[in-house]
């Protein structure tokens, strides 16, 4: 009997994965990833600037998965109900056209292959 893979861990582990990425690049950051975070993995503050923004990961095990535009509504909820200045997604895969559409939009910021 195969076991399934725990997708869950992964997440954590992407979630904790662009920390440690924002954090080399100078950001302050605190995570908060859990259910009932109104769309927010990560806040973060970057040092220089003094700029609140959240961040949203998706972590993605299909290869040729795509994220979606849900990823950049809860991004965009997210941005208003902490106050932050920007809101960020961020995947191991790409996003698709739609995402990319709404994410210009609204101002949500993708990055992908991160």
């Amino acid at each position: 009997m195969r076991r399934k893979k725990n997708t869950k861990r992964k997440g954590d582990r992407y979630e904790e994965h662009c920390a440690m990425k924002l954090r080399f690049r100078g950001c302050i950051v605190e995570r908060i990833g859990a259910s009932g975070d109104f769309g927010a993995d990560l806040i973060i503050k970057t040092f220089f600037f003094r700029k609140l923004a959240i961040v949203q990961c998706k972590y993605l095990s299909k290869a040729t998965a795509k994220v979606g535009t849900k990823a950049v509504q809860e991004a965009y909820t997210a941005r208003q109900y902490y106050g932050a200045q920007k809101a960020i997604v961020c995947t191991n895969r790409t996003y698709t056209k739609n995402a990319r559409e709404l994410a210009r939009a609204c101002g949500v910021e993708l990055y992908e292959n991160f």
